[in-house]
Parts: structure tokens; sequence; C-alpha cells
């Protein structure tokens, strides 16, 4: 159960329902799924979170399927079954193998990730566990994305950071009555 209660359009002013309705629309859903529901408490900041989010995940320059595993990667570390359930399936249909989906999921990775996969699962737990990233790690993860590659992975790291501990806190439920996958 969700430690605060959700946030309802309705229960919002005009700027908040207006920043409710682009968190909609951003997500092409009919509702505001409901871990943001949860921070909508501070329709301001929740403003610029989502908007950073969907930033990275409509117009990121990393290939769809280093993205998708990028965020499966940070939600494993993070043990969020919100994301995981969410961007597996993502990850699936991007690309990522359902042997490297397990790997993670099971905490096997970098074991039995493709070689470039496994570069980017040594950056995330290197930046999750380590608080660090060497700069041998740097440049091989580079040379897969890019400069601006590496700038979208960075962020993408910490949104989803930012997203997960935020559902540690606060405790959302997942939407739909679906079931964590993780």
């Amino acid at each position: 159960m969700a430690r605060v209660p959700y946030v309802n359009r309705e229960d919002l002013d005009a700027e908040g329902q207006t920043i409710y309705d682009r968190i909609r629309q951003d997500r092409n859903a009919p509702e505001v799924g409901r871990q943001f529901r949860a921070l909508l408490h501070n329709p301001k900041a929740t403003s610029y979170l989502t908007s950073m989010g969907a930033q990275l995940r409509f117009q990121s320059a990393l290939p769809e399927a280093i993205k998708e595993l990028t965020i499966i990667l940070v939600a494993r570390e993070w043990n969020s079954g919100i994301e995981w359930t969410g961007h597996a399936v993502l990850a699936a249909r991007a690309g990522v193998s359902d042997a490297s989906i397990e790997a993670i999921r099971t905490k096997q990775a970098p074991d039995g990730l493709s070689a470039s996969e496994q570069v980017i699962a040594r950056f995330v737990h290197h930046l999750l566990r380590q608080k660090d990233v060497p700069d041998d790690l740097y440049t091989a993860a580079e040379a897969l994305v890019g400069t601006r590659g590496m700038v979208d992975l960075a962020l993408t790291c910490s949104y989803y950071t930012a997203v997960c501990l935020a559902q540690l806190v606060l405790k959302p439920e997942m939407d739909g009555g679906r079931v964590s996958t993780l």
C-alpha cells in the first residue's frame, strides 16, 4: 500500500492539472500512473522529473536496446518491480535477448550478456555500486554510444535512480493489477 494518497487530476489547481495532462500526454496514456500520482503532491518538481524522463525515453541518443538495457539494469539494482516489469518487455522488443534479461533479473550479469551489453552493465554497476566510473570503462562505453550517448547514459541512470528511490520511500502500487516480474 502506498504511503501517500494518490493525487487525482481534480485534486490539483489549474497549473497542477496542466502538469497532470502533460505527464499523461507524454506517456500517451489515458491516466497518469500511480507512481507519478504519488509524486504529484509536489506538481512542479514532478513536472521537471517527468519531463526529463520523457526526453530520455523518447528522444535519447542511445540506441533503443542500450537504453532499455540500461533501464532494466538500474531497475534491478534498486529492486524496482514497477520499472522492471514495464521495461523488461520494452527491452525484449528493442532486441535485448531473453537470456540477457534473465541474467540481469537473476543478478548474473554481466555474465551471460553480449560484449556490448557487458560494457553497459559494468558501467551501470560501477556507477551505482562504487559511485565511480573508471576511465577505461568510460572509454569503452563511449566507443559504443558516442559523446551525446554518454550524457544520455549518465542521465538515464540518474533519472531511473531518482524514480526508484521515490518508489522505495512512497511505495506506490503497480497500475492495473499488474504483478512484478522481478
